[in-house]
């Protein structure tokens, strides 16, 4: 039986729209966070995790950011950078649940526009 790919190929993420792109990207840099921590490598290895691929993650990573605008990106990373790498914040009932605010009724619901909390930054995705 062969094998699946892990990283998305660029087929793959040119067929996705930027919303699931910047959520997949959010998890991949949080898994990478987490797997370059030394500490945090420590405790996997004692639980008997294989800390290994990170290379690979990181090639997957770079990949997923291509296929998105720059503007998108930039975005991405400022928010990812104030928020320790939670950019992204789901929405429910026009209310961010990052920070709270109310998003306004007149705010566009189109699914492939990235919709941003004018109070804290941060990307928001439905719920």
């Amino acid at each position: 039986m062969p094998s699946r790919k892990a990283e998305p190929t660029e087929e793959a993420t040119a067929s996705r729209d930027p919303l699931t792109i910047l959520v997949l990207l959010q998890d991949l840099d949080l898994l990478l966070r987490d797997a370059a921590d030394p500490s945090q490598a420590q405790e996997s290895v004692r639980m008997g995790f294989k800390v290994k691929g990170l290379e690979g993650l990181r090639e997957a990573r770079q990949q997923l950011a291509a296929g998105l605008e720059a503007r998108i990106l930039r975005q991405y990373e400022a928010a990812a950078k104030r928020y320790a790498g939670r950019a992204l914040v789901p929405l429910k009932d026009r209310i961010c649940l990052g920070c709270s605010g109310v998003i306004p009724t007149g705010a566009s619901r189109d699914p492939h526009r990235i919709l941003t909390c004018q109070s804290c930054g941060r990307i928001l995705y439905p719920l």
